[in-house]
């Protein structure tokens, strides 16, 4: 007779939020830090450079799931299986010494990570 114990282990880990506005609600140029906080709320990130600051916004997804079978009298692991994903979204806006909108970039992926 053969005995074994499974056990399985499901987990998500969200860092951040979701972004609350678009990029395209920017204008680059015109928009100021103002505009942006208003529309994005405070920023994940603060970064200052030589020639201006830069917020950044990021929201990241992580699910890994785990499932083993193992012999309980000798410790001996039969089976493993795991997976992990992971994705985020990042937003980061640049600006000159005025504070005003100087460029935006966007890597927008947390909504394709797939289920479990």
């Amino acid at each position: 007779m053969a005995l074994l114990v499974a056990g399985c282990t499901i987990g998500r880990v969200y860092y951040g939020s979701p972004l609350r506005a678009t990029p395209a609600d920017l204008a680059e140029g015109q928009s100021t830090r103002h505009d942006v906080l208003r529309l994005f709320g405070p920023p994940t990130e603060i970064m200052h450079q030589t020639d201006g600051d830069a917020f950044v916004y990021t929201y990241q997804r992580y699910n890994y799931s785990s499932f083993h079978l193992q012999d309980p009298i000798t410790g001996i692991n039969w089976f493993t299986y795991s997976r992990e994903l992971e994705n985020r979204d990042r937003l980061v806006v640049f600006f000159d010494f005025t504070g005003v909108v100087r460029s935006v970039a966007i890597d927008h992926h947390a909504d394709t990570l797939p289920t479990l």
